[in-house]
């Protein structure tokens, strides 16, 4: 952390993962603000829009372990470009839904390629990031996401209102009456599908210009039970879990909470998470390779938290701006500090079962998350259950806390039986 630092940890092969990355998360994040209203219109009751929201990461979360193996062994460019044509196709698919049900099948599509773009690129910049600017490059990466949030939501929110769309679907959806954007009235969702599919293409041009990045040497191993997970990435994993608990009440039940407390395109909302994001990255990026990553972690979780009573207490458009920003601020410096303590801890030729096992925790908390909370949306409404999701990520915090210190006990308790012999 303290040798020499090379140049830029933006090197050429960081930027084109980073550009990537948000290429993806941009069409992928189309769909945040918008499929809870899809599924209204087709006729889904509120715990019908958490359950089919929730379904993508129980896909992710069952894909994904084999992913990482594959990773490892197949190497990271195939898989990428495979998880992109998968998304294309996704994006594709969903024009031919009718009704609620059939967005089922739809959603679990969306989760494994979820799964699989995010296993493979996140260990490809791990692979590529200089190891002493591993913290800034990782920054830098998931400011791509952020970015995303401020393009994705509010481009979805406003082509699926936008007049200048009204005719170039009105012209599809007459043609071919079978097509979902048919069925949604005045919003443009055929339009959107076909958006989000062209920019899913040009993403997957992009990565299949990419060398690949997998070490020389590494052999194709038999799939067995234990090269599924990593061992050194469950800890950071269920600390990542309560962090994506609270994102699932944001992405799930914000969009509807801010329409019936005045805001009229809830996809700004996630702008302004996005800027307090990219802000908080920026201002801070550069230093998280020289304070522990404890002293990042920490603090993050707990500004996640404060986010969620924020939320579940207003009453007007401003409070809701708020806390959109202050969760972007704890997010911003959660997710690149949290993936920087993993891979500090893990060889090269586990990195791939390692980002799976990580990112595992993001679908169970998305997936419980949505679950959970759609549930208590149903029985108390959703300042209940942004005040629930609140208390999770406090448990986080306790977790991760408690973690660091046993392991700082462990470490010193070895160092002291190898001083002694």
């Amino acid at each position: 952390m303290h040798g020499a630092r090379p140049s830029s940890a933006l090197t050429r092969a960081v930027l084109g993962v980073t550009v990537l990355n948000f290429l993806f998360f941009s069409a992928y994040l189309f769909f945040f603000p918008t499929l809870p209203f899809f599924i209204e219109r087709l006729g889904g009751a509120e715990s019908e829009i958490g359950l089919l929201i929730g379904t993508s990461s129980l896909a992710a979360l069952a894909s994904r372990p084999f992913i990482g193996w594959l990773v490892d062994t197949a190497g990271r460019k195939p898989v990428l470009v495979g998880g992109l044509a998968l998304f294309t196709l996704n994006c594709l698919l969903y024009n031919l839904v009718r009704d609620p049900l059939a967005i089922f099948p739809l959603r679990l599509l969306t989760g494994a390629s979820l799964a699989t773009f995010i296993t493979a690129a996140s260990t490809y910049v791990s692979d590529v990031a200089p190891s002493d600017r591993r913290g800034e490059a990782l920054s830098y990466y998931g400011m791509a996401n952020s970015l995303a949030f401020a393009v994705g939501p509010a481009l979805g929110g406003w082509i699926i209102h936008a007049d200048a769309f009204a005719g170039f679907d009105a012209a599809l959806t007459s043609r071919a009456g079978w097509l979902a954007g048919a069925r949604t009235g005045e919003l443009h969702f055929t339009s959107l599908f076909l958006v989000a599919a062209a920019i899913a293409l040009a993403a997957l041009l992009l990565a299949a210009t990419f060398a690949e990045s997998k070490p020389p040497g590494a052999a194709v191993r038999r799939l067995r039970l234990g090269d599924l997970f990593a061992r050194v990435a469950a800890f950071p994993a269920a600390v990542n879990f309560t962090s994506s608990f609270v994102f699932a009440s944001m992405v799930t039940f914000m969009p509807l909470f801010a329409r019936d407390h005045g805001v009229g395109n809830p996809g700004q909302l996630f702008v302004v998470y996005a800027a307090a994001v990219i802000g908080v990255r920026l201002a801070v990026g550069r230093f998280l390779d020289r304070v522990p990553r404890a002293a990042a972690i920490l603090p993050s979780i707990l500004v996640l938290a404060a986010s969620m009573p924020l939320l579940a207490s207003a009453h007007a458009p401003g409070q809701l701006y708020a806390a959109a920003g202050l969760y972007g601020l704890g997010a911003g410096v959660f997710q690149p500090a949290m993936m920087a303590f993993l891979v500090d801890r893990t060889p090269l030729g586990e990195r791939g079962r390692a980002m799976s096992t990580f990112t595992l925790g993001n679908d169970l908390g998305l997936s419980i998350g949505a679950f959970v909370l759609g549930g208590v949306v149903e029985a108390a409404g959703a300042r209940v259950a942004f005040a629930v999701a609140g208390a999770v990520a406090l448990g986080g915090a306790a977790l991760f806390a408690a973690g660091v210190r046993a392991g700082r006990s462990h470490t010193a308790a070895r160092e002291a039986a190898e001083t002694a012999a």
